[in-house]
């Protein structure tokens, strides 16, 4: 296949995706540069798999600890430029600052030969359509991972931002649970914050508070020029970034069993 061919190939399985009642799903192994193998999605009526079978060479971006991010995604999607179906309580997009409601989250993630960089919710605010620029943010809450965060997040790309608490449920019991904050502000694009969790969890029912998570945000971004009150939820995905050694056969999955949000 010619290069030119190769790399239009590659961004259609990049971008690939498929409905699945009010959310979309995709296989999005967007730093997977030169790769043989299958990442995938799949909905079989009862349950969300994501499953990864691959070995690579070279990726896109050599510094990022992640080859994928197979996931499950709900909203207008400023990446994919595409909006799923809309769902009572939480019709996206809406304003950051009446985000409310809880998402319930069924799961279980197998690690098996991969790198497990996050199990992960990724939140997306902008300023409305599809741009993504300086002043919008992309919000993540690794519930799971198999890597030391602070590999993951190095250090100056990563500023450390200290604990923070978060208001969680885990198979049913509110906690209020430690989570790592790390930014990396851009002037020239969004930026991005990640709450990693002290003790994650591999399997079970995870229940996040959306407005306390957002609060807790707009907490830690103080002082900085990313103001979510400015901004709209657009878009919220659950997925699986994962990574690994070139030139060796990388097999990891994860199961959703159920996910929802609730008033």
């Amino acid at each position: 296949m010619p290069p030119a061919a190769a790399a239009a190939e590659n961004v259609r399985e990049m971008m690939a995706r498929a409905a699945v009642g009010p959310v979309f799903i995709a296989p999005y192994p967007w730093n997977a540069k030169e790769w043989t193998g299958v990442v995938q999605v799949a909905y079989d009526g009862r349950e969300v798999t994501a499953s990864v079978n691959m070995s690579y060479t070279a990726k896109f971006n050599p510094y990022a600890p992640v080859l994928g991010y197979p996931s499950v995604r709900y909203g207008c999607d400023p990446l994919f430029y595409y909006c799923s179906g809309r769902a009572q309580p939480l019709e996206l997009p809406e304003p950051a600052s009446k985000a409310g409601g809880v998402l319930v989250l069924s799961y279980s993630v197998s690690p098996g030969d991969c790198n497990v960089t996050d199990f992960s919710y990724d939140i997306w605010f902008n300023r409305g359509g599809f741009r993504l620029g300086a002043g919008d943010l992309e919000l993540m809450l690794w519930l799971y991972y198999n890597v030391d965060p602070s590999a993951s997040l190095p250090a100056p790309y990563w500023r450390y931002l200290g604990e923070r608490r978060l208001r969680i449920a885990v198979d049913g019991a509110w906690q209020t649970a430690e989570a790592s904050a790390y930014v990396h502000l851009s002037q020239g694009s969004w930026s991005v914050l990640v709450f990693v969790l002290r003790r994650p969890v591999r399997s079970g029912t995870v229940a996040v508070d959306l407005g306390q998570l957002v609060r807790a945000a707009q907490e830690t971004l103080n002082g900085t020029p990313i103001d979510l009150e400015r901004l709209n939820l657009t878009s919220i995905d659950v997925g699986m970034e994962f990574d690994g050694p070139p030139g060796v056969r990388l097999t990891c999955s994860y199961a959703i069993y159920g996910w929802s949000a609730e008033p």
